[in-house]
């Protein structure tokens, strides 16, 4: 976790299919800045405090890592949520960490409805493909996370459960991930990598191990995709029923 602040801030405690991180465009583009000498990323840069400096390159590596910064962090013992260090900074300095990401041929993008920073890339070179698995996993989590979103219950957090994961892939998917456990955990893991969940207390082999499920789901895949994969679905059932 974060222990940036900002002072001028206050607030309280072989037929593969594949996704690529970063995922669909969603958000805000702030690309509207002054053209003058101070606006520079030299510029601007050494316009910042020491410390600040510091945070700069921390900021840098963790959107070249991690690609979503969500405004929110999870703790996994209490489940209660808190505000993020990282995305504070971020937006404080976004003019700065947008110009530094545009001449590597990256767009940071400000996702203010959901909450998130996601960097952006549309060289194939700078982008994760994911695996067949992880695929139907991300499949899954969309799903998940949309249904649980629209029932006004739910509340801010997102959150699912291994088992419920396996059921969905065995009953839209007829798919049985838990057949390799140790790929299954791994491919979780890839997804926690990403900050798209956020894993509470247990093992990814245990079906009732809890994690939260982030709105960056919603940047790895889109309403469009998850349409375009159950359609895909339907007509492999279909051809596999003649």
């Amino acid at each position: 976790m974060s222990d940036y602040i900002d002072n001028n801030d206050t607030f309280d405690n072989e037929g593969q299919m594949e996704f690529d991180v970063p995922g669909q465009r969603l958000g805000l583009r702030e690309s509207d800045f002054e053209d003058n000498a101070d606006r520079t990323v030299t510029g601007l840069y050494n316009r910042l405090r020491r410390a600040d400096q510091e945070y700069f390159k921390r900021a840098v590596r963790l959107l070249l890592s991690g690609t979503y910064i969500l405004q929110m962090d999870y703790d996994t013992e209490t489940g209660l949520l808190s505000r993020n260090g990282d995305y504070i900074f971020i937006e404080s300095n976004f003019d700065l960490l947008y110009l530094y990401f545009e001449m590597g041929g990256f767009e940071l993008v400000h996702d203010k409805d959901n909450g998130l920073f996601a960097l952006q890339s549309e060289s194939d070179f700078a982008r994760f493909h994911f695996n067949l698995n992880t695929t139907r996993i991300a499949l899954a989590l969309r799903c998940i996370y949309q249904k649980k979103y629209s029932d006004p219950s739910t509340g801010d957090q997102i959150t699912s459960d291994v088992g419920e994961v396996v059921q969905f892939l065995k009953d839209n998917v007829k798919v049985d991930i838990t057949s390799n456990k140790q790929q299954m955990a791994n491919d979780f893991k890839t997804f926690v990598s990403f900050h798209i969940i956020e894993k509470g207390k247990g093992e990814w082999r245990d079906p009732q191990t809890m994690f939260r499920i982030t709105p960056a789901i919603l940047h790895l895949v889109s309403a469009a995709k998850v349409t375009e994969l159950l359609e895909l679905k339907d007509e492999m059932e279909e051809q596999q029923e003649i």
